[in-house]
């Protein structure tokens, strides 16, 4: 009889354990935030715009439903404005304009979106200051993008002009000169009204 109520307080005891595990399962933690397959489908639309359309079709017109107002833009160690990224690109695709950027996977967390990516083009244009070299470049990358009210309010991107100018054969002493210039620019950048940004 003892050993009979003894096996049964085990049993009761088992279940409530068991029972007390899964509602903390299926609890949210603090800090925890609740994903919503809507949300997350909304948070890749404007990252899905920006490279199906402003990288690889150059319908820049579309910037103002990608991105917000005073989104920074940062390449690894460097960080730009929007509108001297936007430059950047533009002065990319008119060097090569047969560019394409694929996106390879797409991941969402919270409001943030990281791409994993590939970039195809051939360099048959000046661009950056560096004569055409009619090479062929193929890179692959990967970008998180911060996103609130559909729209993107900050982008990290890892920096991809090293390997670009090693696949485009650019010397060292060219890359030094390019870097050169681009510091002397990034001075004079906060007087540079955006006009004549999209004009660089």
């Amino acid at each position: 009889m003892r050993r009979a109520r003894m096996l049964c307080s085990v049993t009761v005891m088992c279940s409530a354990l068991v029972l007390t595990s899964g509602a903390q399962k299926g609890r949210m933690q603090p800090g925890e935030a609740q994903v919503n397959p809507q949300n997350q489908e909304q948070a890749k639309v404007p990252v899905r715009q920006l490279f199906e359309e402003m990288f690889s079709q150059g319908r820049y017109e579309v910037q103002g439903q990608v991105f917000a107002a005073n989104c920074p833009v940062h390449f690894g160690n460097r960080s730009l404005g929007l509108q001297e990224a936007v430059a950047e690109g533009k002065g990319l695709r008119s060097a090569a304009p047969d560019l394409v950027m694929s996106i390879n996977q797409m991941s969402v967390n919270g409001n943030m979106v990281t791409v994993s990516w590939t970039a195809r083009g051939t360099h048959t244009h000046p661009g950056a200051g560096f004569k055409p070299t009619n090479r062929r470049f193929t890179m692959q990358g990967r970008s998180q993008f911060k996103v609130v009210n559909g729209k993107i309010v900050e982008a990290f991107n890892e920096e991809y002009r090293p390997e670009l100018f090693r696949q485009l054969g650019v010397s060292k002493g060219q890359a030094f000169m390019f870097y050169a210039g681009e510091e002397a620019l990034s001075i004079l950048s906060p007087a540079i009204p955006d006009r004549l940004w999209n004009l660089l």
